[in-house]
């Protein structure tokens, strides 16, 4: 399924059937990233990136080109043994508020860890409050969307979803690249709580089995018939569409 207004609402009715809610009305699609071409990335025969990594950089260079710079709000990537990492902070009490509702502190993005292993990928999402939740009211609801880009042309290839709705979290996967998309079971995707973290994992295919690309992340809380509009809480990290660099 090609990315489009839509897909907010496909995502809440996923993760919220258990719930009844109907399916909400969208104002368009305020969370996906707008990333620029990556100008160190270039994609060779049958759209692989052609990319290679330098000691100590941040991130997949063109070969013979210049080392990219650290994204804004990319911190150094926490040592893992046997994963590849990446990490993002983004500043407490930056989300765009709600004119109709005062958000929790958990609406507020704090930053990520994503990691990458042999046997799949695991993204660890930091909210603000201290606690993330395991569930909400009946009336409220909040997205968690990860987006990749890897071939460096500033198209996302592929969204990682996580969703509150009353009785706890759901998931969707996207395939931007081949129409796909899996939602709840079908999703392929595990959401857990830990602490302050909403915790994905999902499989290396769900991103193309990709080694380095360009990632970011972003939340909408909010009541369920104005998600998708500019009435939603809405946070991203890096800010103002900034991309991450995987590794990190």
């Amino acid at each position: 399924m090609k990315r489009a207004v839509a897909v907010g609402a496909m995502v809440v009715l996923a993760g919220a059937c258990t719930s009844g809610k109907p399916k909400p009305s969208t104002g368009g699609d305020l969370l996906t990233p707008q990333f620029a071409p990556d100008s160190t990335t270039t994609t060779a025969a049958g759209g692989a990136a052609a990319t290679t990594t330098l000691p100590g950089v941040a991130g997949p260079v063109a070969p013979g080109g210049t080392a990219p710079t650290r994204a804004p709000g990319q911190v150094a990537a926490p040592v893992v043994p046997g994963a590849t990492t990446a990490a993002v902070t983004d500043r407490l009490g930056d989300l765009t508020p709600s004119p109709v509702d005062p958000p929790p502190p958990w609406a507020d993005l704090a930053g990520a860890t994503l990691l990458r292993r042999a046997d799949g990928f695991e993204l660890r999402v930091r909210l603000g409050g201290g606690s993330a939740p395991t569930g909400t009211d009946e009336d409220h609801t909040m997205n968690v969307a990860s987006f990749y880009d890897v071939d460096g042309n500033g198209t996302v290839d592929y969204e990682v979803w996580a969703n509150l709705a009353a009785h706890g979290w759901g998931s969707s996967w996207f395939d931007n690249r081949a129409g796909k998309a899996g939602f709840a079971d079908k999703s392929n995707v595990a959401v857990t709580v830990a602490g302050d973290e909403v915790v994905l994992r999902f499989p290396l295919s769900h991103l193309g089995n990709a080694e380095q690309f360009r990632w970011s992340l972003a939340s909408e809380w909010g009541r369920y018939e104005v998600l998708g509009t500019a009435a939603t809480a809405r946070d991203d990290a890096p800010d103002n569409d900034g991309a991450a660099r995987f590794p990190g």
